[in-house]
């Protein structure tokens, strides 16, 4: 499966790119390193570009308007997969342009049961589709990092159009969850039946993952494996810029998680980040909490709310953490969640 392979390589090349604080570069070849993460990008646009294809192609203006939806729903994800098209143009483009060799497309199956299933899975590939750029597009230089961030803030747009649907807050959070290329094979490596290359990496194990029936309580995790019985693991999540750790028999969902949920198994109660993501025993899968009311309340001090404090609790209650306040998702430079900046810097 070159899809796991590429997803893989991109954390290879990435980790050997990246130093301690403002240490001098290692003497990498920045444009292989570029080569890397666009086809990284492409990879997961050519699977996106074949599910919309496929799902639009099974259900016309009528299966949407049977099952209750607008047409203008259809039209919206006609639109998504046009973009898709055009991304695998540019990002191919790009490659070539460099020198590269475009990845080839995989053979996918999808979830289209149904117009709901079609849905469902659209919005949870442009929500990870989010997390996948944010955590790879610090990778790049010069004029590749433009070429992926305007990608990004496309994709970001669609998850928060698909989010709406379900009448919930399209952009439920101040900040987005990055995911390593590893995280993101994991959730998106079901999607595909073969690819014309070899498999050298696999996976993290697939977790299944089950919010309470009310939005509020214990989340259930299952997975198979020789760990799966194991009392002594723990439940990591992830949402916005934030991660919870309780015991795994006590995954308590947060009270502010009310979008989307990337739920982890680890055998550590530190938090996950790229550096120690080998104490993942199965996951992330997603979930979408669309049992509680998003609508969010006016602050009332102009602080932004996010924890400070980087203490994990000893007891392993359920502890929240701000992911800026740890070490970066991959290293310190490259992939990280750093504060957003002013308005006088962007655009």
């Amino acid at each position: 499966m070159h899809f796991t392979t590429i997803l893989l390589t991109v954390a290879a090349t990435l980790a050997l790119t990246t130093v301690q604080g403002t240490s001098p570069r290692p003497a990498v070849n920045q444009t292989a390193a570029n080569l890397k993460v666009m086809n990284y990008a492409l990879a997961l646009e050519h699977l996106e570009a074949a599910f919309y294809k496929q799902g639009l192609a099974k259900f016309n203006s009528s299966a949407f308007s049977d099952a209750g939806y607008e047409g203008l729903v259809r039209n919206r994800l006609a639109l998504i997969g046009q973009h898709g098209n055009w991304h695998v143009i540019a990002l191919s483009n790009a490659i070539t342009k460099l020198k590269g060799t475009p990845v080839r497309p995989c053979n996918y199956t999808f979830p289209l049961a149904n117009v709901t299933t079609f849905l469902t899975a659209a919005r949870a590939l442009e929500n990870t589709g989010v997390s996948a750029y944010l955590g790879a597009v610090s990778g790049l230089r010069g004029g590749m990092f433009t070429v992926e961030a305007s990608v990004l803030t496309v994709k970001a747009r669609q998850a928060s159009y698909l989010n709406g649907l379900w009448n919930q807050t399209g952009f439920p959070y101040a900040r987005d969850t990055p995911l390593t290329p590893r995280q993101v094979a994991t959730l998106t490596s079901k999607f595909i039946k073969s690819c014309p290359y070899n498999i050298t990496v696999k996976p993290f194990t697939q977790l299944t993952a089950t919010l309470p029936a009310n939005g509020t309580g214990n989340i259930t995790t299952s997975f198979r494996g020789r760990r799966s019985n194991e009392t002594s693991l723990y439940c990591q999540l992830r949402y916005g810029a934030k991660i919870a750790v309780s015991t795994r028999n006590n995954c308590t969902l947060p009270a502010d998680a009310i979008g989307y949920i990337y739920v982890l198994v680890t055998d550590t109660k530190t938090p996950i980040t790229a550096r120690n993501e080998n104490r993942i025993v199965a996951g992330p899968a997603l979930l979408f909490n669309d049992n509680r009311n998003n609508s969010v309340p006016a602050p009332t001090t102009n602080t932004i709310p996010f924890p400070t404090s980087t203490t994990i609790s000893t007891t392993i209650s359920t502890t929240t953490t701000d992911i800026t306040t740890m070490t970066s998702m991959t290293s310190p430079t490259m992939i990280s969640v750093t504060p957003m900046p002013s308005p006088t810097t962007v655009g």
